[in-house]
């Protein structure tokens, strides 16, 4: 979540627990930039969660176009967390399998 009050930015990581239709915050991180989040910070608050949840238990990570990238998807298929992310349109996905 990126935000302004003001003229200072605000920029919000935040993961979430949905339970029955509605996001709850689960962990967060205030970060100290504008726009969106890198690779290292998502994996950092993904691994706190992970520590108290257990990875057993993420049925699935949800998230927007903007969380993407080689380093983010290769974390989250080496801990075998399932996930949903939509992409661009011209966004190129390459499975392991080179498909």
């Amino acid at each position: 979540t990126n935000w302004k009050w003001g003229k200072t930015p605000i920029n919000i990581l935040m993961l979430s627990i949905a339970y029955r239709g509605i996001g709850i915050p689960f962990f967060w991180v205030v970060l100290d930039l504008e726009g969106n989040s890198c690779a290292n910070d998502r994996i950092d608050l993904l691994k706190q969660a992970i520590d108290r949840l257990k990875v057993e238990k993420i049925e699935v990570v949800v998230a927007d176009r903007e969380f993407v990238g080689t380093k983010w998807f290769g974390f989250l298929v080496d801990q075998k967390i399932p996930f949903a992310i939509r992409v661009k349109k011209n966004f190129i996905v390459e499975l392991g399998d080179g498909s």
